[in-house]
């Protein structure tokens, strides 16, 4: 009888915990973007963030260069808002073939509601353009 008291207990405390992490308020949504381009390849995670909120608390962004070419590469975050998007500033990866940059940020509140976010990702030489492409969550 006791052995059945304490499963009982047991099994009545990890079904409360199981209900308590599957309820939508504990969810975090998350949203994703990857693309990749001639000698370089970049990803997107934002979370806490979701279509139509106001600022995204958490991003995360890496950039790598695929290639042995000597050029380096780079990737900006794309903002896009009902009648604008905002295209920030660029973060370098400078290393080499192999090498990535991980960048974590947030976009603040203030700028309106944010209808979608992306990322460019490019190769240069120099100050010249060689690929890019552009990849929305």
């Amino acid at each position: 009888m006791k052995k059945f008291a304490r499963f009982g207990l047991v099994g009545v405390t990890s079904a409360l915990f199981v209900g308590f992490a599957a309820t939508p308020s504990q969810a975090l949504v998350v949203h994703t973007a990857e693309c990749a381009a001639t000698g370089s390849q970049g990803s997107l995670i934002t979370t806490g963030w979701d279509y139509n909120d106001f600022g995204i608390p958490n991003l995360t962004m890496t950039v790598r260069d695929t290639s042995s070419d000597g050029h380096h590469v780079q990737i900006r975050l794309l903002v896009g808002y009902a009648d604008t998007t905002d295209y920030l500033k660029w973060h370098y990866d400078y290393d080499g073939a192999g090498t990535s940059t991980v960048v974590n940020s947030y976009v603040p509140a203030g700028g309106g509601q944010i209808t979608d976010v992306g990322i460019e990702v490019a190769t240069y030489e120099g100050s010249s353009l060689v690929s890019h492409c552009i990849s929305w969550v």
